[in-house]
């Protein structure tokens, strides 16, 4: 197989195309990114059409086991996932093939985990009150104090940690020698942490429903409220806060400037919380044990189930996501899906080569346009807002073109220039 007619199509399958190559009579089966294609009709030697498949669904299963009662979940640069296990005080180290090893012991009751550029570990110990430090020889110390009670841990890249405390309601610093201080306050019963490329510190705030934001000089500020019970919390590369909440079961983004709307919803009682290189949303649903994705364009769908009990989430470089299931002991994977498609024919003279002929692209979602009204004349700039904008190649308005059509690089908004309205 040489080509494949259109190159592209929707990921819920149903495009009409054409395959060209060389010894296709006969064939007796077509694939198309693993799944068979339908209507295959073989029309000569060198030419076969056929209707696609969906593409395939992310598949879910368990990676590996745990310690007891996983609560936080970190993943370094080679794939392998670490889980700080609150009740039987350590850390577990699952590699990509799913081998658990015990990296290390920790302080009483690690509750959230960490981990810097050379493989050490890091995590917040509840009820001790510290921080535990952690070597990729698993080698465990005390790197230094917290205040009281921290329940969620960050980094940042000279490699300073830094705690939130739910009992006294601070943000801890503690540098790589192991000086520990109080950078700031809070808002009520702080639960998340996450830090920003210049050094602010943003907390989540359960009781209190807003985020507060911490500059490196130790001024504390609320940057802006969210919905119920906030608790996981995560940072997008243009400065945007992302918090999944617990208590109103969505997720809330809050702009640099303080703005604060509702990205999407999640499933049952979201905790943990991370996002993608495409500014796609992801939460651990703790009670309903699955994920949900949520687009930019604030659409959401459940990703894939998962262990009981899920809390901690990461994603890594390839899209796959990783949960630390509380209850069940265990991480559960859910594997990525590439749109890129193989194309396989096979006759009574075998299957052809793989390849990368076939390009599945999610259907374009819209979320906004800003802004909402204009002339009847038309020739009003505007700004759509969505998701999978990417490669877009008309945009109507009342049925009539938009002109001046430019898409933005991460593919989320584009500007146009209305049409008139139609006369009628």
């Amino acid at each position: 197989v040489s080509a494949i007619s259109p190159p592209s199509g929707p990921a819920a399958g149903g495009q009409s195309v054409t395959l060209t190559g060389t010894n296709l009579t006969g064939a007796t089966g077509v694939t198309i990114g693993g799944a068979p294609a339908t209507s295959i009709s073989v029309v000569n030697d060198t030419t076969i059409t056929a209707t696609t498949p969906a593409l395939s669904a992310p598949t879910a299963s368990i990676l590996g086991t745990t310690g007891a009662n996983p609560w936080g979940i970190t993943i370094d640069s080679s794939g392998n996932i670490y889980t700080a296990n609150g009740t039987s005080n350590n850390v577990t180290k699952i590699t990509p093939a799913g081998v658990s090893t015990i990296l290390g012991t920790t302080g009483s009751n690690p509750v959230a985990i960490t981990i810097d550029p050379s493989g050490n570990v890091y995590t917040a110990n509840n009820n001790s009150n510290n921080v535990t430090k952690i070597t990729p020889a698993g080698v465990s110390t005390i790197l230094g104090t917290t205040g009281s009670n921290p329940v969620a841990i960050t980094i940042d890249p000279s490699g300073n940690v830094y705690t939130v405390n739910l009992g006294s309601e601070n943000v801890t610093k503690i540098t790589p020698g192991g000086v520990s201080t109080i950078l700031g306050t809070t808002g009520s019963n702080p639960r998340g942490i996450t830090i920003d490329s210049s050094g602010n510190v943003y907390t989540t705030n359960y009781n209190s429903n807003n985020v507060t934001k911490i500059t490196p000089g130790g001024v504390s500020t609320i940057l802006g409220t969210t919905e119920g019970s906030p608790f996981g919390i995560v940072i997008d590369s243009s400065g945007n806060i992302y918090t999944a909440n617990y208590g109103s079961n969505n997720v809330t983004k809050i702009t640099p400037g303080g703005g604060s709307t509702i990205l999407g919803t999640a499933g049952d009682n979201p905790f943990g919380i991370t996002i993608d290189s495409s500014g796609n949303v992801y939460t651990a649903n703790f009670n309903s044990n699955n994920v949900s994705k949520i687009t930019p364009g604030g659409v959401s769908t459940i990703l894939g189930t998962t262990g009981s009990g899920p809390f901690g989430i990461v994603i890594d470089a390839k899209g796959n996501v990783y949960t630390g299931n509380y209850s069940s002991n265990d991480v559960t994977k859910i594997a990525s899906v590439t749109p890129v498609a193989s194309v396989l024919v096979t006759t009574p003279g075998g299957t052809n080569a793989a390849n990368t002929l076939y390009n599945y692209v999610s259907l374009p979602t819209i979320s906004g346009i800003s802004p909402a009204g204009g002339i009847t004349g038309g020739g009003q700039s505007v700004t759509i807002s969505g998701s999978n904008l990417a490669g877009t190649t008309a945009v109507t308005l009342g049925g009539v073109a938009a002109t001046n059509v430019v898409v933005a690089a991460d593919g989320n908004s584009l500007t146009a220039v209305t049409p008139a309205r139609s006369a009628g």
